[in-house]
């Protein structure tokens, strides 16, 4: 079966909300200030909006597994490399040419709970990235480098 992931909310996201919109309503009730107040309904604008729109977690349809994703932007001269590391040793793939280029996406989800990461290469084809590999799933410690 084929990997799918769909974003979701992660922890990470739900307490950093959470925490904004609560330090909002505390400033409202201890401090009496006008201007301290505007500042406490901002914190609640941000805290409320964020946690309804805003997602950074990845969540695998199959396992329910939370991961994150780290994406990498190749040119595309280096293909048929990045696809052969993918399938081979991913700890080979030349970092160096990282963002000095947009025709070639390396996606990685990764989750450090479950120590796996799956890597999947994508390919700019006017107006939206296509996938040009399979998904790879890797143990986390062997693509280290790629999530320094």
């Amino acid at each position: 079966m084929e990997k799918k992931f769909i974003k979701v909310r992660s922890i990470n996201d739900i307490l950093i909300f959470t925490s904004l919109t609560a330090g909002g309503f505390i400033l409202t009730v201890v401090l009496d200030a006008i201007e301290i107040h505007l500042a406490a309904y901002v914190l609640i604008a941000i805290g409320v909006l964020g946690l309804c729109f805003l997602k950074s977690g990845y969540k695998d349809v199959e396992t329910k597994e939370i991961y994150f994703a780290k994406e990498f932007s190749f040119p595309g001269n280096m293909k048929t490399s990045i696809l052969s590391a993918l399938a081979f040793s991913p700890e080979a793939i030349d970092l160096t040419q990282d963002g000095k280029g947009e025709v070639l996406m390396l996606k990685v989800y990764y989750s450090k709970s479950s120590g796996k990461a799956y890597l999947q290469l994508f390919e700019f084809i006017p107006h939206q990235y296509e996938p040009c590999s399979e998904m790879y799933e890797y143990e986390i410690d062997k693509i280290a480098n790629l999530l320094k």
